[in-house]
């Protein structure tokens, strides 16, 4: 193994070290009574030691992680000083104990795109990648990251998984975090439902989950609770919306409830998507969403309610929600802006298993990512995985001080009731995960998505999922081969969809009974690849999709062009399409909402979306949504001096019929 010959190496160098003492000594005794030959002797040790040898760590945001990359326009450290002189301490560790320049390499694109073209050319970017989360999988299925087996014994006590019994990452970032999806709830608004107390004291969920009571039936039970209490609840940001008990999408439910149930989609045990906890939880994830006690808004693209349920809790608009564990805190800091605060409790779990069961767990995807490019020199390997796993854990050859451990979540941990309680089950969840959800890795996590979410709507004529998965288990399959073709295919893998660029705005729109099918979409996009360069526009095609030009609407995705490279990689632009009435005389509906927000001092006017801030309702008489036709007259309205303006707004449909109304805006001066 040539671990081996690398200790030798260092053995040499050591042995090396010291002769030239050792001769350095005998130099000062025999010119003893002469002019010292000291210094010559150590600028001659100096020469003699090997230059350091240089590792490149490359990264998306390498400007964040380097202690000496400067703000190019005012010539400062970005890094704070405090951070940049611990950083410094590690880099000089690594120098003295390895002997490595360990550098930064800002990548100067998309991560993937960089790393492919790179190990193509022969010539990597780096010798580690910092892949981003959600990543490895694609990166993974471009064969370009360097298989680490022979190498196994360098790699930390707590190996990242094996990939097809291989390790292709030093570190798939998330061990001994909490869930990136963590459920939290607005502590105020429970506190405010007299249903959940018992003697005039609130029952916490924390208390719920202490007592060994957080199970499934328990969850529902309190939300029931909540939502008979906000059924006629106006929220403070959009009193047109109530407040909900729970609201989120069945992805992110289902995730969580697979993982408290003790499965996975695809874990260190392989893929379990038809394993009874797998089934058990898209079950109580159907049953929460048709009981109503969870808001989902049933998108057909399957994207916008996981976004818009993830960004509810900061809005005021739910009691509980699924958050990334990176954004609790900008959601904590939204709610403190209205007096309230956010706790934290771990997903509950089946009634049938209990509070020790070892299978009862948070999920864990990968989050950030480290593993070595093809192409770096073998001898390199072994310094670049410990300077890497050096520069990670902060290392400086100091003792470390045992501090107070960190809370990474916006919760209110200085609560009276609950605070201490929800810091140590934080803690000790914390402690307990490790990354146990690789189904982005083997590129299935769509996949899955779609399959739930069609089996829990019935779309697509999909039967229930413990049917639906055995029916399709195939797709899973078929995905986890190509993954594994790639990887032994033996070269790089171009897997990187060409990129569109359109060169008309707004949205495509034409006359009832208009024969799209006669009309060159293509010539309206320019397409590029990363491997191949400019594509020709003549190889793409054009597909019309649920477009009816007899009925005036307006059809989403109804145009998609699409282009292969020659890799067989497919672009797919989607585009809306607004089949309208072009004999229509009738002027569209314009109406303000009822409340709206005031305008900053200095605030520009120009970037101001006025349909969004302050139109509740903008159609033609067909019902087509014109929000992106609205336009103001900014003509009176100064946003230097404060004071009270009147900003009339028009809208014109497709037919041109306008509408017009005025909208008394206040300019007020900023917190």
């Amino acid at each position: 193994m040539f671990f081996k010959k690398y200790k030798q190496v260092i053995g040499m160098a050591l042995a090396s070290t010291l002769l030239l003492t050792g001769c350095s000594a005998a130099t000062q005794e025999v010119a003893s009574g002469e002019t010292s030959t000291t210094g010559v002797a150590k600028e001659e040790s100096n020469k003699d030691k090997a230059e350091p040898i240089v590792i490149r760590y490359g990264s998306h945001a390498a400007s964040e992680e380097d202690p000496n990359y400067k703000d190019p326009v005012t010539g400062e450290y970005v890094m704070d000083e405090e951070t940049r002189a611990e950083k410094l301490k590690v880099l000089e560790h690594i120098r003295e104990t390895l002997n490595v320049d360990f550098q930064f390499v800002q990548f100067p694109g998309d991560t993937g795109e960089v790393l492919l073209q790179s190990v193509l050319a022969g010539d990597p970017i780096c010798d580690v990648a910092r892949i981003y989360t959600y990543g490895a999988g694609g990166i993974l299925g471009q064969n370009i990251l360097q298989p680490l087996d022979e190498w196994e014994e360098l790699l930390k006590e707590e190996d990242p998984p094996k990939v097809f019994d291989k390790y292709y990452f030093l570190r798939l970032g998330g061990d001994h975090n909490i869930t990136f999806l963590p459920l939290m709830y607005n502590i105020d608004y429970i506190e405010a439902v007299d249903a959940l107390k018992v003697d005039g004291k609130t029952v916490y969920p924390t208390d719920l989950y202490l007592s060994g009571d957080w199970t499934w039936s328990t969850f529902k039970d309190y939300l029931e609770k909540i939502d008979r209490h906000y059924t006629n609840s106006q929220a403070p940001e959009r009193p047109e919306r109530r407040i909900e008990a729970f609201w989120s999408s069945h992805y992110d439910i289902v995730l969580q409830a697979v993982h408290a149930a003790g499965g996975s989609i695809y874990g260190r045990n392989g893929l379990e998507i038809e394993s009874d906890a797998t089934k058990e939880a898209v079950a109580f994830t159907q049953e929460l969403i048709e009981s109503g006690l969870v808001y989902v808004q049933n998108q057909a693209e399957g994207n916008q309610d996981i976004v818009d349920g993830r960004e509810s809790i900061g809005r005021g608009e739910t009691v509980f929600s699924l958050i990334e564990d990176w954004k609790t805190r900008s959601h904590s800091q939204k709610l403190a802006e209205r007096g309230q605060s956010m706790g934290y409790v771990p997903f509950p779990r089946p009634d049938h298993m209990e509070l020790d069961d070892p299978n009862y767990r948070d999920c864990r995807i990968p989050g950030e990512s480290y593993a070595i490019l093809k192409g770096t020199d073998e001898e390199k390997i072994p310094l670049a995985i410990q300077a890497t796993y050096m520069y990670l854990n902060g290392e400086t050859g100091e003792p470390k001080e045992e501090g107070e451990k960190s809370v990474f979540i916006g919760m209110d941990m200085f609560h009276p009731e609950i605070g201490q309680d929800m810091v140590d089950i934080y803690h000790k969840r914390s402690e307990e995960t490790v990354v146990n959800e690789l189904a982005d890795v083997f590129s299935i996590s769509g996949k899955f998505i779609g399959l739930v979410g069609d089996s829990i709507y019935g779309r697509n004529n999909t039967p229930k999922y413990s049917v639906a998965i055995e029916q399709q288990r195939g797709i899973f399959d078929d995905a986890i081969a190509i993954k594994e073709k790639a990887l032994n295919s033996g070269k790089a893998q171009d897997n990187v969809v060409p990129k569109f660029e359109k060169l008309v705005t707004g949205t495509y729109h034409y006359p009832v009974g208009t024969d799209l099918s006669q009309i060159d979409f293509t010539k309206d996009f320019t397409a590029t690849d990363n491997i191949d360069g400019n594509l020709d526009m003549a190889t793409a095609t054009v597909e019309i999709v649920d477009v009816d030009t007899t009925v005036a609407a307006t059809y989403t995705s109804g145009i998609q062009v699409k282009i292969k490279d020659k890799n067989g990689n497919e672009a797919v632009s989607k585009n809306d399409v607004v089949i309208f009435d072009d004999k229509n005389t009738t002027p569209p509906t314009l109406a303000a909402k009822a409340e709206y927000r005031t305008i900053k001092l200095e605030e520009d006017a120009n970037k101001i979306n006025w349909a969004n801030d302050f139109i509740e309702n903008a159609v033609d008489k067909d019902g087509i949504v014109l929000n992106s036709r609205v336009e103001a007259d900014l003509s009176e309205l100064d946003t230097t001096t404060a004071g009270t303006y009147n900003v009339p707004l028009t809208v014109t449909d497709y037919a041109n019929n306008k509408a017009s109304i005025t909208i008394e805006v206040e300019v007020v001066k900023g917190e």
